[in-house]
């Protein structure tokens, strides 16, 4: 049973039509279930059922639902709304030189390829230089300068095809160790929750299982971050750990490198890389215990990359552990945060009965880099950074403001203007970003039309593919576009993400069909 306040709440903020639909059954009931049976007439019950039906006339037409409904903008004074920012794939980049006047010279991480327009603040072929990054940090500072903690989700050092020359275990310590110093320094009081990425190791990607010299010394570094010395150890020992935001709400931060298909270090016949699952499901079963939350924050998410077709990251049989694990502690996890893509998206996970039941939200990176994956063409973005808001007594993320530098414009013009992208409550027109409203607006850009211009659901379609990028690639997104987006988005699970893929007995638009009519029959019936 529901809680009746939440019922309330829901009906409150729900749709016009629903609430008159509402009213009318109730005055319905009322008049079946009052003392006489339905067919004795009294001149009050005359009167209910004549007020009921001047109710859901006027709320059907007028689409009024409350005397003050509460706005985006109240909400945020509310003493119980607190903030965090999600900071992730930094990619600093020493060696960057705008000055270089060979093009194919100004950074190493442009592979050879020759940069666009080198500036001060980056170029869109080229890592982070220091001075991007700097501003990233301070515009955080600007914007929110007190949030109740930070999540930073790995990758930090340059893309390059020549490690032995730019990199080292050395350079890569050299390089968080920065990184952390700026980050202690702008926020001297601040927690900041933090987690590993595949280039956050030499070689890349190559990270061995258990304990070694580079998460030793990045144990180290971090060590004024850690609430307990177990958390502390068990990531020196391990690479994951978990700790405690605050009375009820905890931080799982998970080693997803030894799960990373391109880590050649771990045996694929071994079925639990450095104990890794057992030890996140006596986590979370202990939590629910004690009947905490989690937020769950990792670099390589689940799944498939929006992109480009078929491009899986996790070993397939860690993906299907992680999803399952995922999907039995639904109820404890209240929010997954990831980065990698560079891109800005999200994830859903469903259970058996196929309702959305988790979120999996994709940062956006500060590099610009413009990726080297095959099949993949002008995938750059510009710089983001996010500020999330979340109910400090559910703990559940509520909302989130994207905010990003236009990189073209910040060289020309030479100042760092960082501007607040989209608000995703009102720009992707949801009521809050769990797990049902993101399934909502999953639903709206599978049925688009990419050949409408002028049909709501291919706007957002457009936008959605726009923001994808950080608002860097504004190519129409057209029905292979769309359909990458939607599979990856939906379909986490190799079997599922191919069958969506190929289209497969037309299983985008069954499964959206499916996925809202088990929506309303959840809000409606199960109270």
């Amino acid at each position: 049973m529901r809680d009746p306040d939440l019922i309330t709440s829901e009906l409150r903020h729900s749709s016009p039509q629903r609430q008159a639909g509402v009213v009318w059954i109730v005055c319905g009931l009322i008049g079946w279930l009052r003392p006489g049976g339905m067919l004795k007439e009294t001149l009050t019950m005359k009167i209910i059922i004549f007020l009921c039906l001047c109710i859901f006339l006027t709320r059907a037409k007028s689409g009024k639902l409350d005397p003050d409904p509460p706005s985006s903008n109240n909400a945020n004074s509310d003493v119980t709304v607190g903030y965090f920012w999600h900071l992730s794939d930094l990619h600093l980049d020493f060696y960057y030189d705008q000055n270089e006047e060979n093009l194919t010279q100004v950074c190493p991480s442009s592979f050879g390829a020759e940069a666009i327009k080198p500036g001060p603040w980056g170029d869109y072929k080229c890592d982070s230089p220091w001075n991007l990054i700097n501003a990233s940090v301070y515009a955080m500072k600007k914007i929110k300068g007190d949030p109740d903690f930070i999540l930073w989700t790995g990758d930090d050092t340059l893309h390059t095809n020549d490690e032995d020359k730019y990199l080292g275990e050395d350079v890569v310590i050299e390089t968080i160790s920065n990184l952390t110093s700026l980050l202690k320094e702008v926020f001297p009081t601040t927690t900041i929750y933090s987690t590993l990425g595949n280039h956050d190791y030499h070689p890349k990607n190559q990270m061995p299982v258990g304990n070694s010299t580079l998460l030793n010394g990045v144990a180290n570094l971090w060590q004024d971050w850690f609430t307990d010395k177990n958390s502390l150890e068990m990531f020196r020992s391990n690479g994951y750990y978990s700790t405690e935001v605050t009375p009820g709400l905890c931080v799982i931060s998970l080693n997803t490198n030894i799960w990373y298909s391109s880590n050649h270090q771990i045996d694929e016949d071994d079925n639990d890389p450095g104990g890794q699952f057992q030890w996140l499901e006596n986590t979370l079963s202990e939590m629910k215990k004690n009947k905490e939350k989690a937020y769950v924050i990792g670099h390589i998410p689940p799944g498939y990359f929006e992109i480009i077709d078929g491009y899986m990251w996790l070993t397939s049989q860690y993906n299907t552990r992680y999803l399952e694990i995922v999907r039995s502690y639904s109820d404890v996890i209240v929010g997954q945060f990831f980065g990698h893509h560079h891109t800005d998206s999200f994830r859903l996970v469903y259970d058996g009965e196929k309702k959305p039941v988790s979120v999996i939200w994709i940062a956006p990176g500060v590099t610009p880099w413009m990726t080297t994956l095959p099949k993949v063409v002008n995938g750059a973005n510009n710089p983001g950074i996010r500020l999330f808001e979340y109910n400090k007594g559910s703990y559940a993320p509520t909302n989130y403001v994207q905010y990003y530098l236009n990189l073209a414009e910040a060289n020309t013009n030479g100042n760092t203007d960082w501007l607040e992208e989209y608000n995703a409550k009102s720009e992707l027109q949801l009521q809050d970003i769990g797990a049902v409203s993101m399934n909502k607006l999953w639903e709206t850009l599978n049925s688009a039309d990419t050949n409408c211009p002028t049909c709501p659901e291919n706007q957002m379609l457009q936008k959605y593919a726009l923001y994808n990028s950080v608002s860097y690639n504004d190519v129409h997104c057209d029905e292979t576009c769309q359909r990458d987006h939607v599979c990856a988005i939906g379909y986490l699970d190799k079997v599922a993400y191919e069958d969506c893929i190929r289209g497969d007995g037309n299983h985008l638009q069954q499964s959206a069909v499916l996925l809202g009519f088990l929506s309303f029959f959840q809000v409606f019936f199960q109270v």
